[in-house]
Parts: C-alpha cells; structure tokens; sequence
C-alpha cells in the first residue's frame, strides 16, 4: 500500500488532506523546487498555499506576501480542481490587481499594491465574504481530484 491509499482511506475528509499534505511538502522539502512535482502535486500546494494565506491575512496577505508569487498558478489549480466558484471569485481578485500579470518579484508587488485604493480593499474584502459564503466543497473537490490522479502523488 502506498502512502496515497494509506492517506484516502481515512475516514476523515481533513486527515486525508491532511496526510497528503504531509507527504507532498515533504517530498517539496526534499525535491527542494516546485518544478520537480508532478503538475497534480503542484497543484495541491497551490490550494494549499492559498487556503493557508487566504484564512490568515485574506487577498491583501496573500498577494502582498509570498504567496503572491502563485497568484495565477493558483487561480489555474483551483480551475483545475473543478473549484470553479472559488476560481471565479480568485479571478474577480486578481484583476483588481493594478499590474496584470502580477509580478512574481515580492518587492515589485508590494510596491504596485501602494497604488490600491481604499475601494480596491474594500472588493477584495468583500471577494472575501464571497469565499466564506461558498458553498463549495474545497476538501472535497481535493479529494476526488488526488483519487483521479493519484498514480500522480507518490513518493
């Protein structure tokens, strides 16, 4: 049994997640490069990262800190995962960006996001309330995309 059909058979939702994290951050950790996962592993970061970034510091956090370097690889994960309401509202954020693409260079970002107005903070707080009202099933979209791609995620 691989450590993929270990972590699906937990009865949990969160567990899975939880020990696929474990094992897809681990291999990041010794891969040392996003580039040398697989494209279903990159993936998983990618929500992972915005998930973490997006219930700590909402879209101001997220673009104005590390992650913001993923912002278009993550708007792809999610589209990819069939997280289309989320996507969208991702989508909806990214472009009041005010330099589309948006640059991956953190000091660069940080410098356009001085240009943002009050009313731009005020569309991602509100792109925010958007993500919380979602009745879309982020974990379990997760899950069933790990399933179907599984052979994808080993270590």
């Amino acid at each position: 049994m691989t450590e993929i059909d270990f972590a699906l058979k937990q009865k949990k939702d969160t567990d899975i997640i939880e020990f696929v994290g474990t094992i897809v951050w681990n291999k990041l950790n010794e891969f040392k490069k996003l580039e040398n996962l697989s494209f279903s592993e990159q993936n998983f970061i990618y929500v992972d990262i915005f998930e973490g970034e997006i219930n700590h510091d909402g879209f101001y956090g997220f673009f104005y800190n590390t992650s913001g370097e993923f912002s278009h690889e993550i708007l792809e994960a999610f589209s990819t995962i069939n997280a289309n309401e989320n996507a969208t509202i991702i989508y909806k954020a990214l472009r009041i960006f005010p330099e589309l693409p948006i640059p991956k260079d953190i000091f660069i970002r940080r410098q356009i996001m001085g240009k943002l107005k009050k009313s731009d903070l005020e569309k991602w707080s509100n792109l925010e309330l958007d993500l919380l009202n979602s009745s879309e099933d982020i974990l379990g979209l997760m899950i069933d995309y790990i399933k179907q791609n599984k052979a994808l995620f080993n270590y």
